[in-house]
């Protein structure tokens, strides 16, 4: 099955991506780090790209969002340096834990500021704790950025959101207009011909000679002139 009927059908039975932290700490980032392929339908949906250096609405209207959710996920790196301002924003970080109680990652909950006043653009930064994931001095991170459910509808967050949806909306094709067809008219009965009367006269045709003619154009001109 091709990649675009496979997400047609994924999104035909409800398909949603949207993993919790344990979900997204435990699965969906060691394979990312460790380069093993993930379910074909939410492949497309995790972006690679430096986020840190972008705008949120430049990112929203370059990166497909997920399906049903409309959030947009990101395959990045991040420096590692835990009580350094990443960029402008705030947050706080939650540990993330297995079932027995033992630390696996964090997740950090940030908002993006601009020009000195906080955005409705909200950021979820998902890290583990494996070694794999640190590259220098820099760690392999997985994002989740979106818009503020308390976000206002003409918010400016909310607008670019919905235009970078709008613009990856897939395209209803049209019905085509059935061609109207000339209605094709009723036949025309034909005229019964009158019935000639038993011993009617066929009245004789006139029989003019050339000369008689010639005399019927020319009364006819003199009278016309």
């Amino acid at each position: 099955m091709e990649m675009a009927a496979l997400r047609e059908r994924m999104l035909h039975l409800g398909f949603r991506f949207n993993p919790t932290p344990q979900e997204a700490i435990t699965h969906t980032l060691p394979r990312l780090i460790a380069g093993e392929p993930l379910h074909p339908a939410i492949r497309p949906y995790l972006h690679d790209a430096d986020i840190y250096t972008c705008e949120p609405g430049v990112l929203a209207a370059q990166f497909q969002p997920t399906p049903r959710t409309g959030d947009r996920f990101f395959f990045t790196f991040c420096k590692r340096q835990p009580h350094a301002r990443r960029r402008p924003g705030i947050g706080n970080t939650t540990d993330v834990k297995d079932g027995a109680g033992v630390k696996i990652g964090e997740v950090k909950k940030l908002r993006y500021k601009k020009g000195g006043k906080f955005t409705d653009w909200l950021m979820d930064e998902f890290s583990c704790c494996s070694q794999d994931a640190v590259v220098g001095d820099t760690q392999r991170v997985l994002c989740k950025i979106y818009v503020s459910p308390r976000a206002a509808p003409d918010s400016v967050a909310r607008q670019e959101d919905s235009a970078a949806a709008a613009a990856f909306a897939p395209q209803v094709p049209e019905d085509p207009v059935p061609a109207h067809k000339r209605p094709v008219p009723p036949p025309v009965a034909e005229r019964p011909c009158p019935k000639r009367p038993r011993h009617a006269v066929v009245p004789t045709p006139l029989m003019v000679t050339p000369s008689v003619q010639g005399r019927l154009w020319a009364g006819a001109m003199r009278a016309t002139a």
